[in-house]
């Protein structure tokens, strides 16, 4: 952490280092004193103006404010620069790194293999919803007595399953592999 401070027509006290150091404290939790900072600090008619900016890694951070006091202007800046790094942070991590998964499939019923070995025929095409749901849960399903196939999307792993009765009478899952 690195923080240099400016003064324009006012004294940098040691108190006001003090106070902006202490008010850090937040900023310094959330990027672990990997960022500069540059104080500076104006004192116009009677008006104290506050100008902070934060750099870390490639972003740069402006917060401003004007009040008739110095402390009152850093906290206020330095609540202005808490706000921008939270929402920079966050939206770092909700940024999207694989492709959506998919919502719906595609069921085509497919009628039985000809004499003739033509080409199957699609008898009808059906579009179903994947729904996030246990394995127990789709057990349990109604689609799979109506249907006689259930995909859904485990809870558990956050794949795509298919689950089905064969013609034994018995269930099988089918489950993506790595």
């Amino acid at each position: 952490m690195q923080i240099e401070y400016t003064g324009r027509q006012i004294d940098i006290t040691p108190d006001l280092r003090q106070y902006t150091e202490e008010r850090l404290n937040k900023v310094t939790r959330l990027l672990r004193d990997r960022y500069s900072l540059h104080v500076i600090l104006t004192a116009e008619r009677h008006r104290r103006i506050a100008e902070i900016t934060l750099k870390f890694r490639d972003h740069s951070v402006v917060g401003i404010d004007r009040t008739a006091d110095a402390r009152s202007s850093i906290n206020g800046a330095l609540d202005k620069i808490e706000r921008q790094v939270v929402r920079l942070l966050e939206r770092s991590r909700t940024r999207k790194r694989r492709p959506k998964p998919t919502s719906t499939v595609v069921l085509n019923l497919l009628a039985g293999a000809r004499v003739d070995h033509h080409e199957h025929e699609v008898l009808e095409t059906e579009r179903i919803a994947i729904k996030p749901l246990a394995v127990d849960e789709a057990i349990e399903s109604a689609d799979l007595t109506r249907r006689g196939v259930v995909v859904f999307r485990n809870s558990e792993t956050d794949r795509v399953n298919v689950m089905y009765r064969r013609a034994d009478g018995k269930l099988a899952l089918i489950e993506p592999v790595s």
